[in-house]
């Protein structure tokens, strides 16, 4: 296998980058959207992993987050139309799967953020992926968001778009990991292995506080997702772990699950692994979450077979 730095550019001169990890006979390639305040390195032994596989793997940083990513503008997107341009970064990113395994299936796989992202993504450019798979996302719930939107726009307004305020992080972060009191750390809600907590924690690229101006973006994006709108026969895979606070621990999840059944969406599947939090991935079965989402990889040899589940 071998492993190659992703360097693009964008429309508006932005610097695109991560990595492609790349096995001698790929089968297929999966691109990841990863979630806020981390970036795509943390996905490199899932990448080495897949890549065993015979699946190729593209790992790239959102705008505000990553090595690359300016101190000043880590937490933030972009003066004007940030979502806009963070999904735009995703088609290139993309297109660039496509032109490198030419006949080979491209899946997109979002966590958190990332899968808002995948999900806007998916919405506008659905012919260019074979599959859509979503990790640790969860419901649009209108009711909450527009509210939410809009205590942000007003603080924006006030404080300016690059503010970093202390009571959306409350709200949002701390307010997930209060649910899982006494507290080891600030980051318990993440993952019930101690160990990924703290590396995450140790990390100078991870638990940043993003500003109001990413947070208005972010809402307003997902205000605009709606599965109605995707192609039909767009295979959508679901995962997440029964206690993600973002999922409303099962609730949430299971809830848009349905929303994209009732969509009209030809094969989604959902699976909730139990005890789990916000990082799959990163959990203490994380060897079994890893089989899963190969299962929902289709390959230029198979399709996924994980059967229809709630």
């Amino acid at each position: 296998m071998n492993q190659h730095t992703l360097n693009l550019t964008a429309t508006d001169g932005h610097r695109i980058t991560g990595t492609l990890f790349q096995p001698d006979a790929p089968l297929a390639c999966l691109v990841i959207s990863h979630g806020m305040a981390e970036h795509g390195d943390r996905y490199a032994g899932l990448a080495q992993w897949l890549n065993e596989h015979q699946i190729a793997v593209i790992s790239y940083h959102h705008r505000g987050h990553g090595p690359d990513c300016a101190p000043a503008n880590l937490g933030y997107y972009a003066d004007r139309e940030g979502w806009a341009k963070v999904v735009d970064d995703l088609r290139l990113v993309v297109g660039h799967a496509r032109s490198t395994f030419p006949g080979r299936p491209v899946s997109l796989l979002g966590h958190s953020m990332g899968s808002f992202i995948a999900q806007s993504y998916a919405q506008q450019h659905d012919a260019s992926i074979d599959t859509l798979i979503l990790s640790a996302s969860n419901r649009i719930n209108k009711a909450e968001l527009i509210p939410s939107r809009s205590l942000i726009g007003l603080i924006k307004l006030a404080r300016g778009k690059r503010h970093q305020s202390k009571l959306v992080a409350n709200l949002t972060f701390g307010k997930f990991n209060r649910m899982f009191r006494p507290n080891r750390t600030e980051c318990d809600w993440l993952s019930r292995d101690e160990q990924q907590v703290d590396q995450y924690l140790a990390d100078p690229l991870c638990g940043f506080e993003c500003s109001v101006g990413l947070w208005h973006d972010f809402l307003g994006g997902m205000l605009t997702i709606n599965p109605t709108l995707w192609r039909k026969d767009l295979p959508v895979h679901l995962f997440s772990g029964s206690e993600d606070p973002v999922g409303e621990m099962g609730k949430g999840i299971r809830q848009h699950f349905q929303s994209i059944r009732e969509a009209g969406i030809q094969k989604v599947t959902f699976r909730l692994f139990d005890g789990g939090r916000h990082e799959m991935l990163n959990e203490l079965n994380a060897e079994d979450v890893w089989q899963h989402l190969l299962q929902c990889i289709p390959t230029a040899q198979t399709e996924c077979a994980e059967p229809l589940s709630a």
